[in-house]
């Protein structure tokens, strides 16, 4: 399946200026390929994907047709089993399974993967039951629903790619599962308590006039090929050799077979990093969102980008949004909270493309949708709710939360128009699913689908899915929808702003602490330049996010900080000036955090649409960390800074310009009353406030007007003091 849609999107892109590894004419075009297949093969990440690689060459060549030479042996990974049941491709050319000496564990599922099937005289074939390796700390409950849930998807797998294949059903789930009495007509060849291993004489056995597993035997794969017709020239190579030679094709070539797609690529991802979603219109456009491997399961994040997607869908217009899912599921809260708000809020239509997989929370999301498509070999179900750390939950817990998955995925499917009880059987172990007097699936086990059952009609409609599909293309069609199609992907400043979202209390504190440091200390330094790169990042990273953050913003930003600066050092004492200026900054700060297609959903009053006290309430908490952790760091400044060797060399003091309002030099003993102006400065001087000291302000001793701070606590204006302290430029008073 996978490699289908490698296939037309180009993925392998070392082959893209040729497929041959040698770098001249098709090496594979016209020809039977001859791939042998090793455990190691299907076991070993690395390997498997050099198998993939060779299958997608040979599909671009337009090979003749493909042998696999089967020795494979031992039972292997659950994960095996998944990749090679996920990728197992759909090709447009004829495949061929030779066994040779033995297909079990994964190598009974890719003979399954093929159209025909041959042993060698002394072969076997089968034993593809999930190893099972018990861990101390999981609950023995807890490993069993694991258990359970894998080998549901394992043979819902198996039994849809037999039948692709046309195979018998049965004797691919007896590969799999000891439970299962398989039988050919009314003969049992596979007795419960076992699981299927046939002999080559035994896999050929005909019954009811067919075949019981493969067409026949055969001593070497040119008997294969004649026995098939297939009269082309062969070819024998291993997929890590043919990866060796195409690597080493790609690094003698000029320009590494890139090419022209690359170059698009690379044009592609520089206007990506510099987009913005709100830059970019949905209207009458079909929105393709990607949910993958491991988009379910990476946190909140994620699920807030998709949700922003499907709000802006719904306020630009679009013609519908298509899921295109290949995921083993997530986080089942955040899950939820999806269905509850955007799914079953917008009305634009929605539909999941079932693209290999909907296992687990991807289930649950695909019921919530309008329509669902399936790829030809796709499985959709087994959600049972599980400890994300693998730790059973307690009877209470999983009684508890169970039912709320009950009750949210039956309503899902009531308005969505599925079948509530399949839905139900989805989360559940003990929901028996009957459809017009047809049982669909027995209670005690997790319902998963493949293809074929999830798309059956059963008095008049399917059990769950509305198609089949092989690309999103073909989707668009067959709804007849209108519009370019257009990829949904978070930008590369969306993940850097996504940063600056999350830590914008940090820079609010940064940012404040060093623009009030700045003020106290004489020239342009090093608070200074600090405060301007934390705003200047704040107010950036949430404009890319899609924020309120603006020029806007901006100007009422800086108009605040105009405001207090006059407050400061022009009108000392008149308030008014201070507090406008205050209450600018701290909305401008406020709304640049909010999320501007959430505000503008909210304004709307659209279903689904966030409270204002939510819509405002991340902010405000960042906002109050903020301006909490600035003052904080203000006092912390203020007390010990001058002090350090830091504090000494920070301010930039040639930068300096004389000022009444300034004084840093140290006058002479005599022209102080006698002071001792080395060491001392102005401790002793004494003088009036001229404006309130909270704690900072200025004051007047005899014909000098200085830059003083009061010594923990507020001091009015008028108020008597004494200079305690001279550090530097800092000088501290006391009320007299």
């Amino acid at each position: 399946m996978l490699l289908a849609l490698i296939a037309v999107l180009g993925v392998e892109r070392g082959l893209s200026q040729s497929a041959a590894p040698g770098g001249g004419e098709s090496e594979l075009a016209g020809k039977a390929v001859v791939i042998p297949v090793r455990t190691d093969d299907l076991d070993d990440g690395k390997r498997f994907r050099d198998l993939r690689a060779i299958l997608d060459a040979a599909l671009k060549e337009k090979a003749k047709a493909i042998v696999f030479v089967l020795n494979v042996r031992g039972g292997t990974s659950w994960e095996s089993h998944q990749r090679l049941l996920e990728d197992l491709p759909q090709l447009s050319i004829p495949t061929v399974s030779y066994v040779d000496p033995s297909a079990t564990g994964a190598g009974a599922l890719l003979a399954l993967g093929t159209d025909a099937i041959y042993m060698a005289p002394t072969a076997i074939v089968g034993g593809s039951g999930v190893e099972y390796t018990a861990d101390e700390k999981t609950s023995e409950e807890t490993q069993r629903r694991q258990l359970a849930q894998q080998l549901s998807v394992l043979k819902a797998r198996a039994r849809s790619l037999a039948v692709a294949k046309g195979h018998s059903p049965a004797i691919a789930e007896a590969f799999i599962d000891a439970d299962i009495e398989a039988k050919a007509g009314t003969e049992v060849v596979s007795p419960k308590g076992e699981v299927l291993t046939l002999t080559a004489e035994e896999a050929i056995r005909p019954i009811d006039g067919k075949p019981l597993f493969a067409k026949a035997i055969a001593k070497s794969v040119a008997e294969v090929l004649k026995a098939e017709g297939i009269g082309a020239e062969s070819v024998e190579i291993s997929p890590r050799d043919f990866v060796s030679q195409r690597n080493r094709h790609r690094l003698t070539s000029r320009d590494g077979g890139a090419g022209k797609d690359a170059d698009e690529e690379k044009t592609r991802d520089d206007q990506a990093i510099f987009g913005r979603r709100d830059q970019v219109s949905y209207r009458g456009k079909v929105i393709r969102l990607e949910i993958g491997e491991d988009a379910l399961a990476t946190g909140k994040a994620r699920f807030d980008f998709m949700d922003r997607t499907l709000k802006k869908a719904e306020l630009d217009g679009a013609s519908a949004v298509i899921l295109d899912m290949d995921t083993p599921g997530g986080y089942s809260w955040y899950t939820k909270g999806l269905l509850l708000n955007s799914l079953q809020s917008v009305t634009i239509p929605t539909v999941t493309f079932v693209n290999t997989r909907a296992e687990s929370a991807g289930a649950i999301i695909a019921v919530g949708t309008d329509h669902i498509y399936m790829r030809p070999a796709a499985t959709i179900g087994s959600a049972l709710v599980i400890s994300g750390s693998g730790e059973d939950l307690s009877t209470n817990l999983d009684d508890k939360v169970t039912q709320m998955a009950i009750a949210t995925v039956r309503n899902m499917a009531e308005l969505k128009g599925h079948n509530p009880d399949v839905a139900e059987a989805f989360v559940t172990q003990d929901k028996a699913v009957i459809i017009d007097g047809t049982t669909v699936h027995p209670a005690g086990h997790v319902l998963n689908l493949n293809t074929i059952q999830a798309t059956e009609v059963i008095g008049g409609r399917p059990v769950l899915a509305k198609g089949i599909a092989d690309t999103v293309e073909e989707i668009v069609a067959a709804e007849g929808y209108e519009g370019e199609i257009v990829d949904a992907e978070p930008y590369g400043m969306e993940d850097f702003a996504h940063w600056v979202q999350k830590f914008s209390f940090a820079l609010i504190i940064v940012g404040l602490a060093g623009a009030y440091m700045e003020l106290k200390a004489p020239g342009f330094g090093v608070p200074g330049v600090a405060s301007l790169l934390a705003f200047g990042m704040f107010f950036f990273g949430n404009y890319w996010a899609g924020n309120l953050a603006g020029y806007e913003l901006a100007v009422l930003f800086v108009l605040g900080l105009v405001l207090i600066g006059v407050e400061i050092f022009i009108l000392p004492g008149t308030v008014i000036p201070g507090l406008v200026g205050g209450v600018l900054v701290l909305a401008a700060l406020g709304m640049a955090m909010v999320d501007r297609v959430d505000l503008e959903y909210t304004w709307k009053g659209l279903p689904g649409a966030e409270s204002w006290g939510n819509l405002f309430s991340s902010a405000a908490a960042s906002l109050v960390i903020g301006l909490a952790g600035s003052v904080v760091l203000m006092l912390l400044a203020m007390r010990y800074l001058p002090e350090t060797k830091f504090g000494s060399w920070m301010v930039l003091k040639e930068a300096v310009a004389g000022g009444a309002s300034i004084e840093t030099g140290v006058e002479s003993g005599a022209d102080r009353g006698g002071v001792d102006g080395e060491s001392r400065g102005y401790v002793g001087l004494e003088g009036i406030t001229t404006t309130d000291l909270r704690p900072a302000g200025k004051g007047r001793f005899g014909d000098r007007l200085l830059d003083i701070t009061a010594d923990g606590e507020f001091l009015e204006k008028g108020t008597a003091v004494r200079v305690a302290k001279h550090e530097g430029s800092r000088i501290v008073v006391q009320a007299v």
